[in-house]
């Protein structure tokens, strides 16, 4: 059963679009109009983990912009502007639109006491709707984000850095031992904020769908 309602989604998608057309930089209305030729509305947030559900992205990008409005209103002192925390909240996954597809896979059946089996002890299984990783533009995570949006606007230096690095250490640079994300954070709030906010929501805002 899907996790949203045709009225909910609508409404997700209403803040969304409501929330970027507030921000006065040109090429807005291309990078929009390039969503909605997209799955990004409908799309999951994962395959297996948070938000691996229809509109699993939608819900995540918005939960995200909440988030990080909590941290930068603790430190209005730092000036970080309305306009960079929308882009990079509701656009640091943006790398993830037409990136999963939808797929099938057999699974065993659980009844009240446990694996179901049949007469002869072998297990009971069923075909279930799931999603899967197409990834038609292999350009890494933070880095396919920040590079499918200055085709359509010019990002500042922070919000680069707090897109490319908002994985933090699940980053695979970071894995193979680059430096550059703890610059990056040494010299930009906004990406250690987008990163806090990224993983509360994710850990704990979203649920995953068994």
């Amino acid at each position: 059963m899907p996790k949203f309602n045709e009225s909910e989604m609508a409404e997700m998608k209403s803040r969304f679009l409501a929330v970027c057309r507030t921000v006065n930089r040109p090429g807005m209305e291309d990078l929009l109009d390039w969503l909605e030729n997209s799955d990004f509305f409908t799309a999951p947030a994962s395959t297996k983990f948070h938000g691996n559900y229809e509109c699993g992205l939608l819900e995540h990008s918005l939960h995200v912009l909440d988030k990080t409005w909590d941290l930068v209103s603790k430190y209005p002192n730092l000036g970080i502007s309305k306009d960079s925390v929308i882009i990079a909240a509701l656009f640091h996954d943006i790398t993830k639109a037409n990136y999963y597809v939808k797929d099938y896979k057999n699974v065993k059946v659980y009844s009240e006491n446990g694996l179901k089996r049949d007469e002869r002890g072998r297990f009971d299984w069923v075909s279930q709707s799931c999603y899967k990783i197409d990834d038609k533009l292999p350009l890494g995570h933070g880095e396919k984000s920040v590079i499918i949006l200055q085709s359509f606007i010019k990002l500042q230096r922070d919000e680069i850095y707090a897109i490319r690095w908002h994985m933090g250490g699940f980053d695979s640079a970071v894995k193979g031992g680059d430096f550059a994300m703890s610059k990056a954070y040494e010299v930009c709030p906004l990406a250690v904020m987008l990163h806090m906010a990224d993983v509360e929501s994710s850990y704990l805002l979203e649920t995953i769908e068994k």
